[in-house]
């Protein structure tokens, strides 16, 4: 696609109606999710995402919790793109995916005991 078309199609976009530019993101949302790793060469950066993205990457986070606990997994929405015993080693292997800024979190089993005092 020339950029010339993508400029027409911002433009177009600028005009529609809330509602549907709402619709319009839903789509390109499924599209951009459908794509589970990008291309090493297009970087994606990633950021907190909207309350969609955020209520989506907190499911994952749910339902994987056992199955990663005690490690730390890099996200990208709710598509996980690393994971290791550290934070570095998460994070290296979503950089290796071309993701720069994956949300990074360790996950604690149900049944472990946090401790955050003295």
């Amino acid at each position: 696609m020339s950029m010339a078309t993508l400029e027409q199609i911002i433009d177009e976009a600028r005009s529609l109606s809330p509602a549907e530019k709402r619709k319009l993101r839903e789509v390109l949302d499924l599209e951009l999710d459908q794509v589970k790793v990008p291309d090493r060469a297009q970087r994606m950066p990633s950021d907190n995402g909207n309350q969609e993205t955020r209520e989506r990457r907190l499911e994952w986070l749910k339902s994987h919790r056992e199955e990663y606990a005690g490690q730390y997994v890099a996200l990208l929405g709710d598509v996980l793109v690393g994971h290791g015993p550290t934070i570095r080693e998460a994070h290296e292997q979503a950089k290796h995916q071309g993701i720069e800024n994956p949300f990074l979190v360790r996950l604690t089993s149900e049944s472990e005991t946090l401790f955050a005092g003295w």
